[in-house]
């Protein structure tokens, strides 16, 4: 069975199954992973950290592979065994609980399996938690406009998380947002995001126009090399440039 002798050997051929398309032998594979971690009925640590990631991937390529229905119970067992994880770590191990991923991003992956799955309901609750667990979360915010739809406070909050997301930066050939402490974003999604949000009137369009606008003018700012393409990371180095030239005062 997958994953027996080597477990995080085989979460890194899943991870490079997935990246080169191979979703059907993915989806098999997380399968029997995690059944197989889930069929322990005493797991360890160790043994507990596997099965959440696991999981995670499982989630993924459902939602991939348009399985709705068995994606949305497979995030009610993440859940259920994100929690046993962070209570088997609370007791045994605490120094580990800051390494694990953010409680938000497994909320965030639930709502985009709930939206897949046609839980509507349960999809805006657990953006909304996602988005309350870290303020500016533009990712949740963005894809809760996608999959839910442009509502006023969907449309609202991801006009203002993209407000307060910083300076648009040119990485590996992509323009990105980085808001502080929650995954980046493509800058270019955002922007078409916002676009598309405007026409329907709802919640705060003229924020959503001013963001678009200000996204478009920093990616030709970038394009033409009127600007940085990573601003922050400028500033920070201009900081650390000698104001004088202390050589000259021999």
């Amino acid at each position: 069975m997958f994953g027996m002798d080597d477990p995080a050997q085989t979460l890194i051929q899943l991870e490079r199954y997935i990246l080169d398309g191979r979703m059907e032998m993915s989806e098999v594979m997380a399968t029997q992973f995690t059944e197989m971690f889930l069929m322990r009925k005493n797991r360890s640590a160790d043994d507990q950290i596997m099965l959440v990631k696991g999981l995670r991937i499982l989630c993924d390529v459902l939602v991939a592979r348009d399985k709705g229905a068995r994606a949305v119970a497979s995030v009610g067992i993440l859940l259920k065994e994100r929690k046993k994880l962070v209570k088997i770590l609370r007791n045994g191990a605490p120094h580990l609980l800051s390494q694990m991923t953010p409680e938000s991003y497994d909320l965030h992956r639930a709502g985009n399996v709930y939206a897949a799955g046609g839980k509507v309901k349960a999809a805006r609750k657990a953006y909304a938690k996602a988005e309350k667990m870290s303020p500016g979360n533009l990712a949740s915010a963005l894809d809760a406009c996608r999959s839910i739809g442009y509502e006023a406070k969907l449309i609202t909050r991801m006009a203002e998380a993209c407000a307060s997301a910083g300076q648009v930066i040119y990485a590996n050939k992509t323009f990105v947002l980085r808001p502080e402490g929650t995954p980046e974003v493509d800058a270019e999604q955002v922007m078409q995001a916002l676009l598309g949000a405007v026409p329907h009137g709802l919640g705060d369009t003229s924020l959503c126009a001013q963001e678009a606008e200000r996204i478009k003018g920093e990616m030709a700012a970038i394009l033409s090399g009127e600007a940085a393409a990573n601003a922050q990371l400028q500033s920070a180095l201009d900081a650390l440039t000698p104001k004088h030239d202390y050589y000259e005062y021999g």
